[in-house]
């Protein structure tokens, strides 16, 4: 199933397409889905991300609607706006409605450009490692610098050195990094997810943050096909994220989202979980 990251990215994909980039209609068009999102009640929704949506939908401006959270929100969804954008300035205005809709810490913004304006480098074919100087925070900025540059004998040896042992958590200022580390030092789209996974934590976001990172180098061709294949949700599909993929190729509008549909697919999504959870307690 898909998880709510590339739902997320889907939102905004759908929000580029409808209002052609310009950037008011792109808040409009984003704050308008993710008032529908949440009130599909969707199972994997963050806190900050939820209070931000929640103060949309009782009629707080998206300017002002986001709350003080550096969560990872934001960096999960805005690969396709650094893919997207006209040019860097463009960039960072869409980054930043995106962001502070739901999550107003700089560091939380600082992070959705990075991944933004990496993915753009990557589907250039220009890397180019200053782009972590441009971090606010010293903390953030090392960690994504070393991701980047250091020297790291295998995947448990960063593990150890950036702290991970029990996995990458859902600070922007860990996941980002361990994205970077994944997806930069990986030629092979397979390698980079795999290596997402197994730092544990918060995985289903830093794999989704690295697969946006080499598919904008790669293309969707070279992903693993039989994990594509393996993917069987509704309604948003692989189907209906290829048709999105095609309307922002080519300017045409995207194609219809049946929000409604979401909600008993969100409620069968809640039942899987707790099956899952009830497996463990049985140690099953």
């Amino acid at each position: 199933m898909l998880s709510d990251d590339t739902e997320h990215a889907s939102m905004v994909g759908r929000a580029v397409a409808e209002s052609a980039g310009d950037v008011h209609g792109f808040t409009r068009s984003f704050a308008r889905q993710l008032r529908r999102w949440v009130l599909a009640l969707p199972p994997g929704v963050g806190l900050a991300t939820l209070r931000g949506a929640l103060r949309l939908i009782v009629g707080v401006a998206p300017d002002r609607s986001g709350v003080d959270s550096a969560g990872n929100g934001p960096a999960m969804r805005s690969a396709l706006l650094g893919i997207c954008a006209n040019d860097d300035a463009h960039l960072a205005q869409l980054v930043r409605a995106s962001t502070r809709m739901t999550h107003t810490d700089p560091r939380a913004e600082d992070g959705a450009l990075v991944v933004a304006r990496v993915a753009r480098q990557m589907a250039a074919g220009e890397l180019d490692s200053s782009i972590v100087e441009r971090i606010r925070d010293p903390e953030f900025r090392r960690r994504a610098r070393d991701a980047w540059e250091g020297e790291f004998s295998s995947l448990d040896d960063y593990r150890q050195h950036a702290g991970y042992e029990r996995g990458v958590s859902g600070f922007v200022v860990h996941t980002v990094p361990a994205a970077l580390y994944c997806a930069v030092r990986n030629a092979d789209a397979r390698a980079s997810l795999e290596q997402a996974v197994r730092l544990g934590g918060d995985t289903d976001t830093t794999a989704a943050i690295v697969g946006a990172l080499v598919g904008a180098r790669d293309g969707g061709a070279r992903l693993p096909r039989d994990w594509v294949e393996g993917v069987m949700d509704w309604p948003l599909s692989t189907t209906t994220l290829r048709q999105l993929a095609s309307a922002l190729a080519t300017g045409q509008p995207p194609p219809r989202q049946r929000w409604l549909a979401s909600i008993p697919r969100n409620l069968a999504f809640v039942a899987i979980i707790f099956g899952h959870v009830a497996l463990r307690l049985i140690g099953r």
